[in-house]
């Protein structure tokens, strides 16, 4: 195929994967989920130049949902950030100084968990996969740092044109696929 083409088709796909785990994380809990089955169809589909099927998304996304850690962890993080920020603009005393390093406790937290997305494969369990990826996140910071910018830069993009949101979720996993293949 022409290499003109084949990288016309690699941007169709991973705006496909996104599209899916866009869909397959609308609730928000099942992001991890969402994320992991991309990263599995995303690195299937450098590996092998295997293309991605909606039927091989459900599937992945089906396995990864099979521990409950899949759905506590998005929960977890998003209960636990809601009630920080919401102390931190209540008043907290030196909430300016919290505010920072909440800030940077859940930017680490989400390089571990699209870490953690991109190194699961069906059969691994997200215990290990989640502890994995967050020793990873320290002993990487250079892929971590990658990772975070890569949130802000998406975050930037779908604040300003809110229409990129359905295909966010696909450059995510790319970059946290990238990460994990350098």
């Amino acid at each position: 195929m022409n290499t003109r083409y084949r990288s016309l088709t690699l941007l169709a796909e991973v705006l496909f994967v996104g599209l899916l785990a866009c869909v397959a994380s609308v609730f928000a809990v099942t992001s991890l989920a969402a994320a992991a089955a991309g990263s599995v169809v995303l690195t299937e589909l450098a590996a092998d130049a295997r293309t991605p099927t909606v039927r091989r998304f459900a599937r992945l996304f089906g396995a990864a949902l099979g521990h409950p850690v899949a759905v506590l962890a998005p929960v977890g993080l998003l209960a636990i950030g809601a009630v920080d920020v919401v102390a931190v603009l209540g008043g907290l005393p030196g909430g300016r100084v919290f505010g920072v390093v909440l800030g940077l406790v859940l930017a680490g937290l989400l390089a571990a968990g699209l870490r953690g997305a991109a190194a699961w494969r069906p059969g691994l369990r997200w215990p290990g996969v989640l502890a994995d990826a967050g020793r990873e996140t320290v002993s990487d910071w250079r892929g971590s740092v990658g990772l975070v910018v890569a949130v802000v830069v998406v975050a930037v993009v779908v604040a300003q044109a809110p229409a990129f949101v359905v295909v966010a979720p696909g450059l995510l996993v790319l970059a946290a696929v990238a990460v994990r293949a350098r």
